[in-house]
């Protein structure tokens, strides 16, 4: 919506799934947004490929308006298995969804912004990835964020005005709320208290439009963030760094001869632990 009212002409892909990947969904949620956008003035076209088919959501981008600037990579399913409940097929599914089909999109996305020299490209990654209880959906946000830098690496040795960013939001939005309606529904169904919800106080609070703002600034020309990871919700903004510890060495200067025992691992942890004196890996450059 704040790309489409800046003058963006927009594609909104919605394949209409449920929040887990099964069955359908209520309505055309795509339609909706497209609806929003036309009567705000703006201009968009609904788009219900499958994700998983990158070349045909890229074609029917250009189809509509013949040039392709932004790539947003937003489309993620949740399956609600804890990890002693959790399957190879959830755990594919999940991946197929959330990584895989990124890199599908950008297959066929990354040829035209080659060819033009320019892009911007938003990678949604989730707060899951610091650990969470849904372990499929956590794995496969934390490796958008790898993708994401290779794909600044590739746009780098080609010197391409290329920008490939990561989007961290904290949000309620409709797979959200769908999720913690069926972890409620099954606690019902096993005799259990449902989880209460959060006030509506705090919900309004995180609102997927105060997250737009971060979104919108990474896809826009003066943006020059290259490899970055963003956190946004609620008004909340920060960028993340890795960070690397001072470094411990165990060689034949401090009187190490042949390989390493664990022992020098154990005396070193307090070194281990000094970030005070360690650096920030650069992302990004190979």
């Amino acid at each position: 919506m704040l790309l489409a009212s800046r003058g963006c002409k927009v594609v909104v892909n919605d394949l209409g799934a449920a929040y887990d990947g099964l069955g359908e969904s209520t309505g055309k949620v795509a339609d909706e947004v497209v609806s929003e956008i036309i009567a705000a003035g703006g201009e968009a076209i609904a788009n219900y490929d499958s994700v998983e088919n990158g070349q045909q959501v890229v074609d029917a981008v250009l189809a509509a308006f013949g040039r392709l600037d932004i790539v947003v990579n937003n489309a993620g399913i949740l399956t609600p298995e804890v990890w002693s409940e959790l399957t190879l097929e959830s755990w594919q599914r999940t991946i197929d969804i959330n990584l895989t089909a990124v890199f599908s999109i950008m297959k066929a996305a990354w040829p035209i912004l080659v060819e033009q020299r320019y892009g911007r490209i938003i990678m949604t990654a989730s707060p899951a990835m610091y650990g969470a209880g849904v372990a499929a959906y956590a794995a496969s946000k934390a490796g958008v964020i790898g993708l994401s830098h290779s794909l600044q690496f590739e746009a780098k040795k080609l010197k391409l005005d290329i920008k490939c960013n990561v989007l961290i939001p904290q949000a309620g939005t409709r797979m959200t709320e769908d999720f913690a309606n069926s972890i409620n529904k099954s606690r019902i169904a096993a005799g259990k208290k449902p989880v209460p919800s959060a006030p509506e106080a705090i919900m309004k609070r995180l609102s997927p439009d105060k997250v737009s703002a971060m979104a919108v600034w990474l896809a826009h020309q003066d943006c020059k963030a290259e490899a970055a990871l963003f956190e946004a919700g609620g008004g909340y903004f920060a960028q993340l760094n890795w960070a690397r510890s001072a470094p411990l060495f165990a060689t034949e200067k401090e009187g190490v001869m042949g390989a390493p025992v664990p022992e020098n691992i154990r005396d070193g942890l307090e070194t281990l632990a000094d970030f005070d004196r360690g650096d920030r890996p650069i992302s990004g450059d190979g």
